[in-house]
């Protein structure tokens, strides 16, 4: 007699909807992506000398989300939205979507916290409030009530649905309010070495903060040993050029590699 293989039935949560839901419409998009490299050697000394002055706090993924809000800033194109008359509406606010891991039922869900108008705010106070809400987790007020319809919409048919979403993507004073204008998702807290993350673009733009890597560089005729951040940039080419797309770049790895903001 055949014996049958030990296994485990695991009930799907039921937030795993959304990320189905938002794998659906990502296919959607036109999205290029570029991998890149920042050399963060100098900037994680001017970090460490900016936690001893303000005695406070400061992760590498406030501090990068504090260059992007300005990058973009001086980008504005790189988190414009189509309206339903095919213009282009760039805000003047950079409202940055960041998953943070909450637990609810028993699982964990990366609950979605939008951090405003970080292109006029400094990298600490970003991290201050990074930090609250995951030490709040699923006893903030608003993720509580927030879970009360999300639980409700998910039990809907999926057809209505996507009807939803398509009411809130397209109209982008709506979808920023809800969902931010630019997506951050930081992997590389989950573990060390190096590597790239490529996203589920909903946004215009997405930033993955990957890992930290050691590389030998020539540096003024001698080698060094450098630490370099991997970050992916994915941006909507129905929206975004590749040259919008490159200035971008160019001007968040300057911000990023100088210390911008760790005067305090």
């Amino acid at each position: 007699m055949k014996k049958s293989q030990p296994f485990q039935e695991i009930e799907l949560p039921l937030f795993r909807k959304l990320v189905i839901d938002a794998s659906a419409l990502a296919k959607k998009k036109s999205t290029i992506y570029g991998l890149v490299e920042f050399d963060i050697t100098d900037t994680f000394r001017k970090i460490r000398k900016y936690r001893i002055k303000t005695k406070s706090p400061l992760s590498l993924t406030a501090y990068v989300i504090s260059c992007i809000g300005k990058a973009v800033e001086t980008n504005p194109q790189v988190h414009g939205f189509l309206n339903r008359k095919n213009k282009l509406v760039c805000f003047e606010d950079v409202d940055l979507c960041l998953p943070i891991e909450i637990k609810i039922d028993r699982h964990y869900f990366p609950a979605i916290h939008i951090l405003r108008s970080v292109n006029k705010r400094s990298c600490l106070d970003i991290e201050q409030e990074i930090r609250k809400a995951k030490e709040q987790g699923a006893d903030n007020n608003e993720y509580r009530r927030k879970w009360k319809y999300i639980r409700w919409f998910l039990s809907l048919p999926a057809f209505i649905r996507k009807l939803f979403y398509y009411y809130i993507i397209r109209n982008p004073q709506r979808f920023k309010k809800h969902m931010g204008t630019v997506a951050v998702t930081a992997i590389g807290m989950f573990g060390a070495g190096s590597g790239w993350g490529l996203g589920l673009l909903n946004h215009t733009l997405e930033v993955v903060i990957g890992g930290k890597s050691h590389k030998p560089v020539y540096l003024k005729g001698q080698l060094e040993k450098r630490e370099f951040l991997s970050v992916t940039i994915a941006v909507d080419h129905d929206v975004v050029d590749g040259a919008p797309g490159a200035r971008f770049a160019r001007d968040l790895r300057e911000l990023v590699e100088k210390g911008y903001g760790l005067n305090p």
